[in-house]
């Protein structure tokens, strides 16, 4: 059907007129239905990055599954409650010891092993020293007998990796070590069943600790001082030597003393000025080479020598590469105005050729003289190098008698310094050995504790509540995740991309017929006021406001569109429009059926085989303002009426006569016949059923008509229980609403149902 067609002709709002003031279709936008997923729809729906969920939406994800919280909850707290009930109480018992920062020194002398604890990475080494397994073996060597026997008894069933645990296991497993924040204090804590053997155990680590030290420090320092003993003998042999020495050279020399006097003056000032001509020239040669090695790598590499900045820095160069772009500039404005051989072209040409050459020119210029004074350079710096060598060499032979007598005289010297004063300290040291002190003292020693350490009842009880319900929330939205169904307003707006008009709860006590009819008996207050909603809904927005024949479709059978289509087309009749209802399903007729006149054979089938006319077909009046055109009998090609030419002209016939044209057509995942009637239609109203559909299913299908340009209108979600609608949907269904929806509780509230026209000889109602 051509455009022409679906505007009428008197300009008033016709069949397709609602066509007018859509807008252009095409590249997804038709009358300001956006299609896509996260877009605005005609208004419905919101921003256009669709919804979010709200706090909401989470603890509605959580009610819906709150079993699965609960009976998480309880087994992970009912098993923390058996695990603390059961265990045996053990007791901590501490004992605080506190790290010397020096070892006690009553000689006041500085010992050869330095013992000082200067930061947090020395007081760190003495916190692994009381983790170690030395000082564990050495507890387990104090503990004999009796007292080893209580002590293993709590653990004689329990057992390691290489069988029975062994006392040094139990040892390390339940032993403490925490330094005190902010201090040098550590507390030495030990965990046992009975609370004696806990103080007992936690006061030997203590005291082994110390005596570790204390041994340690008397160990070190005789290896310390049997080593410096060797080593002031090996001074008083080096000292002896150096005397020969000196002796020796001055029977070569045949001199009493050597003076200094010669090794200053003009020579040393000489030597020093020509030191610092080396240092001047090497200087100069560094830039020189640097740069004839930076004009050979572009040499090499047959880069531009003018992109290098000391050469295009040069006053010939820079004045020629200027020229050459001021050139340029005016051949390339010559090039848009005149061809190759015009005599413009031809001059501005030899011009750039002429600078070329020129340019050329001036670089090799540059480059031979950057060659020649990278060569001067060198020769600059080997000569000042040779005199200089030559001066030393001169300076060395006249002193060297000098230096070599005046080193042995301060080696001597310090030898026999530091030869004096390794005796004085051997001597020293080897009385301060016998009073070597601890490193460390006890504060307070560990006491048997009447407070039980472990298990701890309310922390145990506490972490068992948190991660049973931290579990079952886990376990909840990990059902969620896998959950595709649509069930919210987020599946529906961000997932499927559609907006969602409304919600209608679900109807349990009514057959199919009384549902179909559920508005105009007014049977369930909820439902009428959910229609009511969605006809509000759809007479607010400008597009749907004036389409004409909408389609009614879903994803899959039994989601209740021919319920949806049915009471949505009573709705608007009640307020007033002339409304037909159109069964689009042959194959899978609904309409009379739902609506009770599925005795009639007359309808839409018949009317295309040419066995009734269109006034026979159309069921007149079933409520006031609505007629029905009944599929009548299933049709054998459906397609072929769908796509033919009269029933495009039935459509334009019918939307003359009628206000509202509510078509009900097959699923889009079964059949494609929902495709064929999108052409004809202003506007398509998706139903899903909740909690039914799948979020892809529904997408994938959705797809295909909005490929079809025809807009959606949005999506009705049906069949929703109202104790779930309440948090899904509070701001839909709320308790505080029940007033409104009527009620054994409403005193003189009167009902007044809409009630069907007497029957005609040729119809058939439902009273």
């Amino acid at each position: 059907m051509s455009d022409e067609q679906r505007t009428p002709s008197d300009g008033q709002s016709g069949s397709y007129g609602a066509y007018q003031g859509y807008g252009s279709y095409g590249n997804g936008n038709y009358g300001g239905y956006y299609y896509g997923y996260g877009y605005n729809y005609g208004g419905y729906g919101g921003s256009e990055q669709g919804p979010s969920r709200s706090f909401k939406d989470y603890l509605a994800i959580i009610r819906e599954r709150i079993w699965y919280l609960v009976v998480t909850f309880f087994i992970i707290f009912t098993a923390t409650l058996l695990y603390t009930v059961n265990v045996t109480p053990e007791f901590r018992s501490i004992a605080t010891v506190q790290v010397l920062k020096d070892d006690a020194n009553v000689l006041g002398t500085q010992d050869v092993l330095d013992n000082a604890i200067r930061g947090l990475e020395d007081f760190n080494t003495q916190i692994r020293v009381l983790e170690s397994n030395t000082l564990v073996s050495r507890v387990a060597e104090r503990i004999k007998d009796e007292e080893r026997r209580r002590f293993m008894a709590p653990y004689k069933d329990q057992f390691s990796l290489s069988g029975p645990m062994t006392l040094e296991e139990v040892l390390g497993r339940n032993k403490s070590v925490d330094p005190l924040r902010n201090t040098w204090v550590v507390a030495i804590g030990y965990m046992h069943p009975d609370k004696d053997l806990a103080a007992i155990v936690a006061n030997y680590f203590a005291d082994e600790y110390i005596n570790y030290n204390v041994r340690l420090n008397i160990e070190v320092s005789m290896r310390a001082v049997e080593d410096l003993r060797v080593r002031a003998d090996h001074q008083k042999e080096k000292v002896e030597e150096i005397r020969q020495g000196l002796n020796d050279y001055r029977k070569e020399n045949k001199r009493i003393g050597f003076g200094a006097e010669e090794n200053q003056g003009l020579e040393g000032q000489e030597l020093l000025s020509l030191r610092r001509t080396v240092i001047e020239d090497k200087r100069a040669l560094d830039l020189q080479e640097a740069r004839w090695n930076l004009v050979q790598e572009y040499q090499e590499t047959e880069r531009s020598l003018w992109d290098i900045p000391f050469i295009a820095e040069m006053p010939l160069i820079s004045s020629l590469l200027s020229k050459r772009s001021d050139q340029n500039i005016i051949f390339a404005s010559l090039v848009k105005r005149y061809r190759d051989k015009h005599p413009k072209m031809i001059e501005a040409r030899h011009s750039i050729e002429e600078t070329d050459l020129e340019l050329n020119k001036a670089i090799n210029s540059a480059v031979e003289k950057i060659r020649i004074t990278y060569e001067q350079a060198k020769t600059a710096y080997e000569q000042a190098n040779s005199r200089m060598a030559s001066k030393e060499l001169d300076m060395m032979q006249l002193n060297e008698d000098a230096v070599k007598y005046n080193s042995m005289l301060d080696e001597l010297e310090v030898n026999n310094s530091l030869y004096q004063a390794m005796m004085g300290r051997l001597q020293t040291e080897m009385a301060q050995v016998a009073l070597q002190g601890a490193s460390a003292r006890i504060i307070d020693k560990a006491m048997p504790s009447a407070k039980q350490a472990k298990p701890k009842i309310f922390l145990n009880l506490a972490v068992g509540a948190f991660g049973g319900m931290a579990a079952g929330i886990a376990l909840v939205f990990a059902i969620a995740l896998m959950d595709d169904r649509i069930k919210s307003a987020y599946d529906i707006e961000n997932a499927v991309g559609l907006p969602l008009i409304g919600i209608i709860p679900r109807i349990k006590r009514l057959n199919s017929p009384e549902k179909a009819q559920a508005v105009a008996s007014n049977a369930e207050r909820r439902v009428t006021e959910s229609f009511r909603a969605i006809h509000s809904a759809l007479k607010l927005n400008e597009a749907s406001k004036k389409a004409k024949i909408i389609v009614t479709t879903s994803t899959s059978p039994s989601e209740g569109k021919s319920f949806v289509t049915t009471n949505l087309a009573i709705t608007f009749a009640i307020h007033g429009e002339r409304t037909l209802i159109v069964d689009g399903d042959l194959r899978m007729p609904n309409v009379a059926k739902s609506l009770n006149i599925e005795e009639r054979t007359d309808g839409l089938v018949k009317y295309f085989a040419g066995d009734c006319p269109l006034e026979q077909a159309i069921l007149s009046e079933l409520y006031p303002n609505l007629d029905v055109l009944a599929a009548g009998q299933k049709a054998k090609n459906p397609t072929q009426i769908l796509n033919s030419p009269d029933f495009e002209q039935l459509l334009a016939t019918l939307s003359e006569r009628y206000d509202r044209i509510f078509i009900d057509s097959p699923p889009v995942a079964v059949v494609s016949d929902v495709l064929t009637l999108l052409p004809f239609a202003d506007g398509i109203i998706y139903v899903i059923k909740f909690n039914s559909v799948k979020r892809k299913t529904a997408k994938s299908n959705l797809r295909r008509i909005i490929e079809s340009n025809t807009p959606v209108f949005g999506a009705i979600l049906n069949q929703i229980s109202v104790s779930v609608a309440s948090y899904y949907y509070s701001n839909y269904y709320d308790k505080s609403y029940s007033k409104y929806y009527g009620g054994d509780d409403e005193g003189d509230a009167i009902d007044v149902p809409i009630s069907k026209p007497q029957s005609k000889p040729d119809q058939v109602t439902n009273a």
